[in-house]
């Protein structure tokens, strides 16, 4: 059986992270709108509760976006079964040019940075710098 860093390397990995209501979701439908056309991107996005609101406002599907969701705690506390399974399933089935991860504004991105740098994701993602979305008015 072939592994996933078989089947897929190097994939530029973001994660664009910032508190609750500062606009990392409307920041990711901006840079969804100017995808190239002949790239595939994949979208995992976090909720901490039961019930994704951010992966609803995603929805609208862009042609060659993939959108996968891990609800119930933050990534960087859900770095079991969840997390990857979630992560792996979304990239062995949308096998995407570019991921964008966006951790729940209650989680610290460290721990999910520390992660991502590990087995079995550090032969398959790319992890560019991260974005954080602050809101000026607070």
């Amino acid at each position: 059986m072939r592994t996933m860093a078989a089947m897929l390397e190097q994939i530029p990995t973001h994660l664009i992270g910032g508190p609750l209501g500062a606009g990392k979701t409307s920041l990711i439908r901006q840079l969804l709108a100017q995808k190239p056309a002949a790239e595939r991107w994949a979208v995992l996005v976090n909720e901490f509760g039961q019930i994704g609101l951010d992966a609803a406002l995603l929805s609208s599907a862009v042609e060659g976006v993939s959108l996968a969701e891990v609800a119930g705690g933050c990534l960087c506390c859900v770095n079991g079964v969840p997390f990857q399974v979630g992560l792996g399933r979304l990239l062995r089935q949308a096998r995407p040019d570019r991921l964008l991860i966006e951790p729940s504004g209650l989680g610290h991105p460290a721990e999910l940075l520390r992660q991502l740098g590990q087995a079995p994701w550090q032969q398959v993602l790319a992890v560019q710098p991260s974005v954080l979305v602050l809101d000026a008015r607070h």
